[in-house]
């Protein structure tokens, strides 16, 4: 009998998944990195308040030993995934458990984008999201000290260009809500600007919301005094807006999201061909791309809304960009894997219906399915992959790799309900067996039964969670390799994960406070 070179027993599912099927339940950090990545929102099986209480309860009991670990994390899911509510909302259940420490006020600074270091604040507005959250769950009690702090330090950093942005006047806590409570102390060069933020008159400058309601106004006015016709004020306010579309983006300072959310209105004002050129030349800047956090979605978003509201036809230049964006939204793909082979399954159950938003709210939502559609795509497409879907059963979807990733994440779409609406991983394995290197499982991560572990062996499986429940169909270790949510970020992570399972908690680490 072997007395060193003892026989290993692999680890039993531990939990139940929401489906009834054996799961594994993840580390308390990995359980919170996944909600962090995923956001918040009704999912299919969670409401909100529950995915909250989750959450909450999860930063107390790892801040209790490790508070700066969390505040990182927190750092982590804003600077660099991009999201919002699940920050915000974490920055305050954190609160408690950094009193007295010398992070708190860190923590609650302005964040230094490039010196990639400093705390939560990564735009003012972050600032009155967490006040207003705070006041919410603890009604009547002040802000605390670490909080004031550095909200007063986040202020007096700021330029009035994000003062006259970020004001919040109609927000249940607005900039002079928060003024009033912090006391900042502006510097000389800001007083004036301070002085026109309190009494109401601090305007807005260099944004397209701004040039064009003054527009509109200075065109009312004409209107109203009879000086111009409706049918001329029309004429004039459409010249106005290409004016100062043309401005913005020949100096290059309207923003990467503002563009694209301006794409329609722009072509309906202008035909001037150099101007659209140069709008398109922004839209496929890499180096804007990286710097604005956009997720490659939104610009799909503003892909669909551009093609529906104008027509392709009419706007080709910038359907044209927006994929060409698409692509530069993520890394190189193909550079990915040198070797072997790789399949792509996306779960397309009916549970995958789930709405889920991701870091822009004002983008909208899409469904689960359509998010998994669209990593299969890209992957499909990026690094020459097989790609398959499974419910009850799972097949294989035959494709063009010369359509666009748009195009191909459409035909995904269309094949749900195909395969039945149920959610079977052991079917995954029956039908791709032992032909691949890799596969990519996209999914809500839950079934209807118990992931025979050995069906995998010898395999690097990518379990992609698009929605974060906190159970795993894969026991993560021995080449399974997690990830959360989606985003270009996601892509980041795949380079490395294969050489070492724990990186998005060593990126968090990384993280300077």
């Amino acid at each position: 009998m072997s007395r060193y070179n003892t026989k290993q027993t692999p680890k039993q599912p531990d939990v139940i998944n929401h489906q009834g099927g054996g799961s594994y339940k993840l580390d308390p950090k990995m359980e919170m990195v996944a909600i962090l990545a995923t956001g918040f929102d009704n999912t299919y099986y969670e409401k909100l308040t529950d995915r909250e209480t989750r959450f909450k309860t999860l930063i107390v009991d790892i801040a209790k030993k490790e508070p700066e670990f969390v505040a990182k994390a927190l750092v982590y899911s804003r600077a660099v995934l991009g999201q919002r509510s699940v920050s915000q909302f974490g920055a305050v259940a954190l609160t408690p458990l950094l009193s007295g420490r010398a992070v708190a006020r860190k923590f609650f600074s302005k964040r230094d984008k490039k010196a990639n270091k400093g705390g939560i604040v990564f735009r003012l507005d972050d600032i009155l999201e967490i006040v207003a959250c705070y006041q919410h769950f603890n009604p009547g009690k002040p802000l605390p000290n670490s909080m004031k702090k550095g909200f007063k330090a986040a202020l007096e950093a700021a330029d009035a260009y994000e003062l006259a942005k970020y004001q919040g006047k109609n927000k249940q806590v607005s900039l002079v809500d928060v003024v009033n409570l912090v006391h900042p102390t502006p510097s000389e060069m800001m007083q004036e600007t301070f002085k026109q933020l309190m009494t109401g008159t601090l305007k807005q400058f260099d944004t397209v919301e701004d040039k064009n309601t003054k527009a509109g106004q200075e065109v009312a006015a004409k209107v109203k005094a009879g000086t111009i016709t409706k049918a001329e004020a029309e004429k004039e306010l459409q010249v106005a807006k290409e004016s100062n579309y043309a401005e913005l983006i020949k100096t290059r300072k309207i923003g990467y999201l503002a563009l694209l959310r301006n794409l329609r209105n722009i072509v309906g004002t202008t035909n001037n061909t150099e101007l659209i050129k140069e709008a398109c030349e922004i839209l496929t800047d890499q180096k804007l791309i990286k710097q604005s956090l956009v997720f490659p979605h939104q610009i799909d978003i503003a892909l669909e809304v551009l093609i529906q509201e104008v027509g392709a036809s009419k706007a080709l230049p910038f359907v044209k960009a927006c994929d060409k964006a698409y692509e530069l939204a993520i890394p190189n793909l193909t550079e990915l894997f040198t070797h072997g082979r790789t399949a792509v399954v996306f779960d397309s159950s009916g549970s995958m219906s789930s709405s889920i938003r991701l870091a822009n709210r004002n983008q909208g939502s899409k469904s689960a399915i359509e998010k998994a559609s669209l990593v299969a795509a890209t992957l499909a497409k990026g690094i020459n992959a097989d790609v398959y879907h499974f419910a009850d059963r799972c097949e294989e979807i035959k494709f063009n790799p010369l359509d666009s990733v748009n195009t191909l994440k459409n035909q995904f779409m269309r094949c749900q309900g195909r395969v039945g609406y149920g959610t079977s991983f052991n079917s995954i394995f029956s039908k791709i067996g032992k032909n691949y290197d890799r596969v990519f499982v996209i999914s809500d991560m839950q079934g209807n039964s118990t992931l025979e572990s050995y069906a995998y062996k010898n395999m690097h499986v990518y379990s992609i969670d698009l929605v974060g429940y906190g159970t795993a169909m894969f026991k993560p270790g021995n080449k399974v390799y997690p990830i959360y949510g989606y985003s270009a970020e996601m892509y980041e992570m795949v380079k490395r994960v294969e050489l070492n399972i724990t990186n998005v908690l060593r990126e968090i680490e990384k993280i300077e406070i």
